[in-house]
């Protein structure tokens, strides 16, 4: 069965028991047999049946499972890592699928994001009580694409009116929406970590991913989360079409900046990879690039490799982003130039040096206001 939702898995068990065709099942591969009677392997869709809503999904359920004799690992040092491995968490989705789906280096396209479905905050609200009363625990991380803000802010209000005191974390976008007032509303709820894409740092790739957000906005929203006492994790991406050394350098200044000010203490940097399934792998020539051949996919083989004829050297460029992020992480290391992280000489940055200040100053009297 592809993707999550429980149609799929409905359909496949009434067909153990007689009840559906074989051609019924959806989004579910199958063996059969072509007119010569050689077998191939089949995907049946089936959009007649329409997926569970998300308000009749009902919570999950974890009994039988010895939830206090599981391992909790700490990987690394770095703060969003720990979270995610050390301990447990109850899980849970605001929505299904993303609100946003524009950005073009992602699976949009396949059901499990491109479909948008939420649940009304109340009722997210019984799943948590039937979740705290079933494992006696009370930390969530809500595992949506991104929580819809809207959605979101009800559902904390909805916390608090309802005197439910939770431990609470999730993906977000970062977002003019947060503003200071909803993030320590989110704080007040249980809020204690968000996560986001800053992804490559720069306004002109920023808006060529389709990311919907600036350098600027990003600075403004993650200082608020971080003023209301709310763990920031951002997620950085190099090597993204058409991105050059200058461009590379340049976000790794604005990551000193945001770090220095206090706008996030958790971030990764991941190389870009091209998938199949995303606006990239799909439209490569619309972001300046050359899809490889690929002769032969075997299945969730979704990557793609590719050629950019700007021809950056991202591998010597990686190594130098993630020396420099560990020590910004450990608050050492600001007043280093760019080039002392690279191995090879670099060009240097052309970011003004009061940028990020600059911007969440004008930002905070923008508020006052």
């Amino acid at each position: 069965c592809l993707d999550d939702g429980e149609r799929p898995l409905i359909t496949l068990l009434e067909y153990f028991e007689g009840k559906r065709e074989i051609d019924e099942l959806v989004r579910t591969y199958f063996l059969a047999e072509d007119e010569n009677g050689q077998p191939y392997v089949h995907l049946n869709q089936n959009t007649e049946l329409h997926d569970i809503p998300q308000s009749d999904v009902g919570a999950p359920i974890y009994d039988g499972l010895p939830l206090t004799e599981y391992l909790s690992l700490c990987e690394m040092l770095n703060p969003m890592h720990r979270i995610w491995s050390d301990g447990r968490w109850n899980k849970l989705t605001i929505a299904h699928g993303c609100y946003w789906r524009k950005c073009s280096f992602c699976d949009v396209s396949l059901d499990y994001i491109d479909r948008f479905d939420t649940a009304g905050a109340d009722i997210l609200v019984d799943r948590i009580e039937t979740l705290i009363a079933e494992t006696g625990q009370t930390g969530f991380h809500f595992v949506d694409e991104a929580l819809p803000p809207k959605a979101l802010f009800a559902f904390a209000k909805r916390l608090i009116e309802r005197n439910v005191v939770i431990s609470w974390w999730g993906n977000i976008r970062f977002e003019r929406t947060f503003s200071p007032a909803r993030c320590q509303l989110l704080a007040d709820s249980g809020c204690i970590a968000v996560s986001g894409g800053l992804e490559v740092a720069s306004d002109r790739l920023l808006k060529l991913m389709k990311k919907g957000v600036s350098v600027e906005r990003v600075a403004q929203v993650t200082k608020a989360f971080s003023d209301a006492g709310i763990l920031v994790h951002a997620y950085l991406m190099y090597g993204f079409p058409t991105q050059t050394e200058q461009e590379t350098v340049d976000a790794l200044e604005m990551v000193r900046q945001l770090m220095q000010q206090g706008c996030f203490q958790s971030a990764y940097w991941h190389r870009f990879v091209a998938t199949a399934h995303s606006p990239i792998g799909m439209n490569p020539e619309e972001f300046g690039i050359t899809l490889d051949p690929r002769p032969e996919v075997f299945f969730a083989e979704n990557d793609v490799d590719f050629t950019d004829p700007t021809g950056t050297d991202h591998d010597m460029l990686g190594e130098g982003l993630r020396k420099a992020l560990y020590n910004y992480m450990h608050g050492i290391g600001f007043d280093q130039p760019m080039s002392f992280w690279f191995d090879q000489p670099v060009t240097r940055t052309t970011m003004k040096k009061d940028m990020i200040s600059k911007a969440i100053s004008h930002f905070i009297l923008s508020q006052e206001e």
